[in-house]
């Protein structure tokens, strides 16, 4: 897995029922991620947007995958609003995008060596000067096939992914000013 820049990422193994409360540790099999946008005044309130599958949940093949109904639901202080990707194509290459990002390498900073040779040091990655602050929490698989929860908040790829698909949802339901 590959990871770039600096970011704030929190694996969380999804623990039994006894351990912890299900809404903090369990995302439904059909939601494809949760971005959160934070508040940007005088641009937009702060809100979640969520992505969720339609049916089949779990596709078979490419064509069952590109074929399958997504929605966006948008949750603020004025209260949701959901589109599907029939309504709204751009729903559909915001879904389909996701599974284009790069994979993430865990590594933690406190636990490499930053500065062993010559010219090394703690790396500094790309950060956005501009537009909407954005976390993404998504149910994925680790490399043993075991489930995980990923939490992103900074991280210059997926940050840039949020943002573009907040802004290219605003043509379908505008824009949330304060």
């Amino acid at each position: 897995m590959i990871f770039s820049g600096l970011a704030a990422i929190a694996v969380i193994g999804i623990p039994t029922r006894l351990q912890a409360s299900p809404d903090r540790y369990s995302i439904p099999a059909a939601e494809l991620v949760e971005i959160t946008v934070g508040e940007f005044r005088p641009y937009t309130l702060a809100h979640t947007i969520t992505i969720t599958a339609g049916e089949p949940v779990f596709a078979r093949t490419a064509a069952e995958l590109e074929a399958r109904s997504w929605s966006a639901t948008r949750l603020s202080e004025r209260g949701m609003e959901t589109i599907t990707s029939e309504e709204c194509p751009a729903v559909r290459t915001i879904a389909l995008s996701f599974s284009d990002l790069p994979t993430l390498l865990m590594r933690p900073l406190s636990a490499v060596a930053w500065g062993e040779q010559p010219g090394d040091g703690l790396p500094l990655g790309p950060t956005m000067k501009d537009g909407f602050e954005t976390s993404l929490r998504f149910a994925t698989r680790a490399d043993d096939n075991s489930p995980a929860i990923v939490e992103l908040k900074g991280s210059g790829t997926y940050q840039r992914w949020g943002h573009d698909s907040v802004t290219a949802l605003l043509g379908c339901w505008g824009g949330l000013v304060p």
